[in-house]
């Protein structure tokens, strides 16, 4: 049975590059260890840590005869949003057999279709299927994840003054709950945490998944809440990443002193919106979700 580890990336299509690497330095102080262009992929990319979150900020490349235009077919669809959550796994030939039983189809890195045995290092979901793009991947050496080395700490971040401490959840928008909660609860073997209804607003399901992540499954209650513009304009897919804070008045000084315009979510958390952090909703909260096997 294949074991899902840590979470590998969250990867962000944007517009510009550089600005977006730009904007991580200033806000976040963040740890890049990887800048350069993917022939295979057909994009140019960074990987960088906020803590213990590994960020993929990537756009397509800009180069004459694309072999893989899966990246620029989704910036000319969708713009500037979050891509795809990517996991490491220690047995991508198991989760591929398990993924495919459910009859989900799976992709290699220049986007041809593959199926099981395949002898693939990573494969990837199609996003309308699972819903929004996963990825599936063995550590290796090319990855270079800084998280592996025996001198790693993410207390830079937490002594930062947004004062991260971890993600507290990753959303995901979805429009079909029960299909959604069967592929994170039964395929991807993840532990149910608690379900919740906000009036008005969502239907959740906060499910644990692999050895550091939680995924908010969320069901708008209609198509003029933010998620459920999202989900209308955009499809089932990644929505929000919320960062764990241990002090929220500070993290709303520091990015008010950033001329940023923090919102309030709810009693405990705040959210920039995808109009101030480049098509993403990133948000903190000081809330500690019930049954947390991280805590």
């Amino acid at each position: 049975m294949f074991r899902i580890g840590k979470l590998f990336h969250l990867t962000h299509v944007v517009d510009d590059l550089d600005a977006v690497d730009a904007w991580y330095d200033d806000v976040f102080s963040v740890k890049r260890f990887y800048k350069g262009y993917e022939k295979l992929a057909g994009r140019d990319a960074s990987l960088l840590c906020i803590g213990d979150v590994i960020m993929e900020p990537m756009m397509p490349a800009k180069r004459e005869n694309l072999r893989n235009l899966s990246v620029k077919k989704f910036h000319d669809r969708f713009g500037q949003h979050f891509h795809s959550i990517a996991w490491y796994v220690d047995d991508v030939e198991d989760i591929s057999a398990r993924l495919d039983q459910e009859k989900l189809r799976l992709f290699n890195i220049v986007g041809a279709q593959v199926k099981p045995p395949h002898k693939m290092a990573a494969i990837w979901t199609h996003p309308r299927e699972t819903p929004g793009q996963l990825e599936f991947a063995l550590a290796g050496d090319f990855t270079k994840d800084p998280r592996f080395e025996p001198t790693w700490s993410n207390v830079p971040w937490r002594e930062h003054p947004l004062g991260i401490e971890r993600a507290s959840h990753i959303g995901v928008v979805v429009g079909d709950f029960a299909k959604a909660k069967h592929l994170y609860c039964e395929v991807l073997n993840g532990a149910l945490l608690i379900e919740e209804n906000t009036p008005g607003r969502k239907k959740s399901a906060f499910v644990a998944i692999g050895e550091d992540t939680v995924v908010e499954l969320i069901e708008p209650a209609s198509s003029t809440t933010p998620e459920g513009r999202d989900l209308d304009k955009n499809g089932e897919g990644i929505y929000s990443l919320i960062f764990k804070t241990k002090d929220l008045n500070k993290a709303r000084d520091f990015l008010t002193a950033k001329k940023m315009r923090p919102e309030p979510e709810g009693a405990d958390s705040l959210v920039l919106g995808p109009d101030q952090a480049f098509g993403m909703v990133v948000g903190f909260t000081q809330r500690t979700l019930p049954r947390d096997p991280r805590s």
